[in-house]
């Protein structure tokens, strides 16, 4: 009958030397995958970023002319024709019956 070697006496046998070659094998491995994480996150912040900024001008874009078009307080100096004269925007039909009426 030949000898019979077990399995687990291989890898008994073979651990050590399969411990050497793995570990830094899956230690690279896990270090890459550590630095491609840390760039993902870098780039989603960077992107986050600029959506922000896209967002931020859309808004003064679109609430800038409203913020140009609401009344402003007039100074308690100037009433009446000084505003209209600085004004570059025409009168509002019925504009002129709300000042009188008030």
């Amino acid at each position: 009958m030949p000898p019979v070697f077990p399995v687990y006496v291989a890898g008994v046998l073979t651990a050590p030397i399969v411990k050497k070659v793995l570990r830094p094998v899956v230690r690279g491995a896990v270090k890459t995958s550590v630095k491609l994480a840390a760039d993902a996150r870098r780039a989603a912040h960077e992107v986050n970023e600029e959506l922000y900024d896209i967002a931020a001008e859309a808004s003064a874009e679109v609430l800038g002319p409203r913020e140009q078009q609401a009344p402003k307080e007039e100074p308690s100096g100037s009433q009446g024709q000084g505003q209209a004269q600085l004004s570059s925007k025409k009168p509002r039909p019925g504009a002129a019956k709300a000042k009188t009426n008030a």
